[in-house]
């Protein structure tokens, strides 16, 4: 009985080692346990299967038990693209030369907020009455081009502007 019962403890070490595999991946540990073919007529164990996860810390935190608390970065705080550029007032300025329908073309021509002829013929009037007339606020770049597009549309007389900074 003594015997039997060592044969076939035997029996059962020889087939855990010779089937038993170890795989290891990533953050965890998989062991796998496989029954073999009986050897010498030992009955067939079932198949079990076990896994074991370990937890692993990412970074230099040390996050586990102990460990120092893991830090949150701060995400910034955008601004508003508008709040940084400093923006500036494209003003046509009156003039006793020029006429009234060549002025209105070249503003609907060249600045886009003017969609239509009433709109430029308001501006001119204002510009005539009072010296100035605002046409357009933009960033200082923008502003330069429209001064320049200003005076160069219309090849048979100059439509003058300027800019100013907006405070």
């Amino acid at each position: 009985m003594v015997a039997s019962l060592a044969i076939s403890k035997l029996l059962l070490l020889a087939c855990a080692l010779s089937c038993d595999a170890l795989r290891v991946g990533g953050a965890a540990a998989v062991v796998q346990r496989r029954a073999s073919t009986p050897v010498c007529g030992a009955t067939a164990q079932p198949e079990t299967k076990t896994r074991t996860k370990q937890k692993t810390s990412s970074g230099g935190g040390g996050g586990g038990k102990g460990g120092a608390p893991k830090l949150e970065v701060a995400k910034p705080k955008l601004k508003p693209l508008e709040a940084d550029i400093p923006m500036w007032k494209v003003i046509l300025l009156g003039d006793d030369e020029y006429e009234e329908d060549p002025v209105v073309a070249v503003l609907k021509q060249v600045i886009p907020e003017i969609e239509n002829e009433r709109q430029a013929r308001e501006r001119y009037t204002e510009a005539m009455k009072s010296g100035r007339s605002l046409l357009v606020v933009q960033p200082k770049e923008q502003a330069e081009f429209y001064v320049e597009q200003l005076a160069r549309a219309d090849p048979q007389m100059v439509v003058y502007s300027t800019i100013e900074e907006e405070k």
